[in-house]
């Protein structure tokens, strides 16, 4: 079950802020297309590279997920699942969003987003 706040590391927030600045796109919806890329790519979620969390944003649970909650709660367990993860839903959903900004990193349009 997806926890009610996730806290992102500084490293994340500081990705999703550039990108928002490049995309227009707000962090929590950033996060969502992060995590879908993850989801997409069948990212190991060992090499995340969850950095410092001191200065990371918290995004509680409806803000990260709105109404889509209940479908973002089947996609993340079942990818733990799949992956035969030992983290809990929190750790992975962090660990994908790192993931997923990290492979963002290049945009610098969202047309270029709209790419991936």
């Amino acid at each position: 079950m997806i926890p009610n706040r996730i806290k992102l590391s500084k490293k994340a927030t500081d990705k999703l802020r550039y990108l928002k600045t490049q995309t227009g796109l707000t962090p929590n919806i950033l996060s969502r297309l992060a995590l879908m890329l993850a989801i997409k790519e069948g990212s190991d979620l060992a090499n995340a590279g969850v950095g410092e969390f001191e200065g990371g944003q918290e995004l509680n649970d409806a803000t990260l997920f709105g109404e889509y909650i209940f479908i973002y709660d089947v996609l993340i367990s079942q990818y733990i699942h799949e992956k035969n993860l030992t983290l809990s839903v929190g750790e992975a959903i962090v660990a994908m969003i790192e993931i997923g900004v990290h492979k963002m990193g290049h945009i610098k349009n969202l047309e270029q987003l709209c790419d991936l």
